[in-house]
């Protein structure tokens, strides 16, 4: 399971990472919790860290991902 922190964007974050193979579970204040597609959480931490900061609104966007 990873987690994404942001403040912005938080819907966008989700449709964009359910589209690669996350499944959004929980959603605490800032916080987005989501079942990754693989059992290595720590690449697939990277990989959702990628996806976000390659899309339109990731580099206005201030944000950090975590494995928990």
């Amino acid at each position: 399971m990873i987690l994404v922190n942001s403040a912005m964007m938080q819907k966008e974050i989700i449709e964009l990472l359910e589209e690669n193979g996350f499944k959004h579970t929980k959603k605490q204040g800032l916080k987005l919790f989501f079942e990754t597609p693989t059992d290595d959480a720590t690449t697939d931490a990277a990989m959702a860290k990628q996806l976000i900061k390659g899309s339109s609104f990731g580099a206005a966007v201030f944000f950090n991902v975590s494995v928990v």
